[in-house]
């Protein structure tokens, strides 16, 4: 998912039943460092954590297309939401997470990666139907439907996916190639690891833009105004201009 005017993306968790803050980041860890774009990609540990969720409460919990379509964190500055917190952190506990820093080492964007396996599946739609929040409820629902719809395991006959939840960028930091730079070292971080497909469900127009630049192709797709949930008379999702759609791209590596 992504707001209109920002590189927010949440795709899916995976694994979540596999379910502090730093003022600097040393170079240990670092994937990619550029002296000239005055930021580095390095791997989300442990001690980030709550960095991290702290950078996803003051951009993606706010302004995420799917989050303001729903009105998920209300007025709560920055964005409150346990449920969308435990979901994010199932995939930062994966240890497949990267964030970009500056020399400073503030968070200026992050991808949180994670591998899935196609029994998965099912344990995203268990999530939705016993979800608590009924706005979080409703985009599990259809992060699950998304899953089942596009079938990449068995289309692509893959026991394991490389799998990009979600992908945020701060909105002072826009047009310095952070969301590619950060989607490049994720895909090359897949590569490494022998993932043969590499995923990701972009909620946001802009998402997709950028990963198709990368050369992840469309698999499947589903306008927000058809979907209709069980019981819903009416469809729940309708993003600002120009998120009219939900789209799987993939890539083989």
């Amino acid at each position: 998912m992504n707001s209109p005017t920002s590189q927010n993306s949440l795709v899916k968790n995976i694994n979540l039943n596999s379910i502090r803050f730093v003022s600097q980041v040393s170079r240990e860890g670092c994937v990619s460092s550029s002296s000239s774009r005055g930021y580095e990609i390095v791997r989300v540990k442990p001690e980030h954590y709550e960095q991290v969720m702290d950078f996803l409460r003051h951009n993606f919990f706010l302004d995420e297309p799917l989050n303001v379509c729903v009105q998920l964190v209300g007025d709560s500055r920055p964005g409150t939401c346990p449920e969308l917190e435990e979901f994010s952190m199932g995939a930062l506990q994966q240890g497949l997470s990267l964030m970009a820093v500056s020399p400073d080492g503030a968070v200026l964007g992050c991808v949180l990666n994670a591998v899935s396996q196609h029994e998965d599946i099912e344990e995203l739609q268990r999530l939705a139907d016993e979800c608590p929040n009924p706005k979080f409820k409703l985009i599990l629902g259809l992060l699950a439907h998304i899953e089942k719809e596009a079938d990449v395991h068995h289309r692509f006959d893959v026991e394991r996916v490389f799998e990009i939840p979600m992908l945020s960028v701060d909105s002072n930091c826009r047009g310095r190639g952070i969301a590619t730079a950060l989607l490049r070292d994720a895909v090359e971080l897949a590569t490494s690891l022998n993932v043969p497909l590499v995923r990701v469900d972009c909620s946001s127009k802009f998402t997709a833009m950028a990963v198709a630049k990368l050369g992840l192709e469309p698999v499947y797709n589903l306008k927000y105004n058809t979907y209709l949930p069980p019981g819903a008379e009416q469809p729940p999702f309708n993003p600002a201009y120009p998120h009219d759609e939900v789209a799987s791209y993939v890539k083989r590596l």
